[in-house]
């Protein structure tokens, strides 16, 4: 351990004991003449340069409570989010709206992972009919004509046909540009010209530009992310959004 590293981690120990002890610390310290703070300080630098172990101790314990920080946070970002997506029933979903378990994907129709974890989401919602709610939030950042689909779902689900524009769009390899939106879209009974026309609704953009916000205020910056009952998954780790579903029809039965 270099001494630089001691006297970095003073610095941090003094405003910590100062956070903690309040002004009284403050008090005391400034109580202090300079040579008296310069003694206290090497006395205790040199503790560190030979128990190297309680400093790696003290580093560890500000990693810990940074992790736990950071996840109480995202916990409080992701509660105003879910409760909103959870009862906005003009979100696109597949599930009985009381199912105890419920999966939010946020994800673009250019994502090749989304469209790896398309399957995965079509079987927990086949396997487990009636327990399980699964909600598509409509989230294209990877391109221009990632919001053409986007954009193009929304407006199909007003005909009653959000799910197979979803699933035609998801399945699809390539670019999905507008021409190719529109044949894959009257391959499955979507009336184009109402399409096109919806598409272009105030309405749809601020649909998307609250998922947006709502992806944002998460910390969601890539696609696919899930949140599992609460609890966010990133990247198609379908594994872990398999056993966040297993343990919440576990806890539910």
């Amino acid at each position: 351990m270099t001494s630089q590293i001691a006297k970095r981690f003073l610095a941090g120990t003094a405003l910590g004991f100062g956070m903690l002890l309040g002004s009284q610390a403050v008090m005391a310290q400034d109580a202090l003449n300079p040579e008296q703070k310069a003694e206290i300080e090497g006395v205790i630098e040199q503790y560190l340069l030979d128990n190297p172990d309680v400093l790696l101790r003290a580093i560890q314990n500000v990693q810990t409570w940074q992790a736990a920080e950071q996840t109480r946070q995202q916990a409080a970002a992701i509660t105003p989010v879910w409760d909103a997506l959870v009862a906005d029933s003009s979100v696109p979903s597949v599930g009985p709206v009381d199912a105890p378990v419920t999966v939010i994907e946020f994800f673009d129709y250019h994502c090749g992972y989304c469209k790896r974890a398309f399957d995965g989401l079509m079987d927990i919602a086949e396997q487990n009919e009636g327990k399980v709610r699964t909600i598509f939030v409509e989230f294209p950042i990877l391109r221009e004509e990632s919001g053409v689909a986007a954009r193009a779902a929304l407006a199909a689900a007003k005909q009653g046909k959000y799910m197979e524009a979803h699933e035609a769009f998801m399945t699809n390899r390539g670019l999905l540009d507008q021409a190719r939106i529109n044949e894959l879209a009257a391959g499955v009974g979507i009336d184009v010209d109402q399409m096109e026309a919806d598409m272009k609704s105030p309405e749809i953009s601020g649909m998307l530009a609250q998922y947006s916000a709502m992806a944002r205020s998460v910390g969601i910056s890539g696609t696919p992310a899930f949140l599992i009952n609460g609890t966010m998954v990133s990247g198609a780790d379908m594994d872990r959004v398999n056993a966040l579903v297993d343990a919440g029809l576990e806890e539910a039965s």
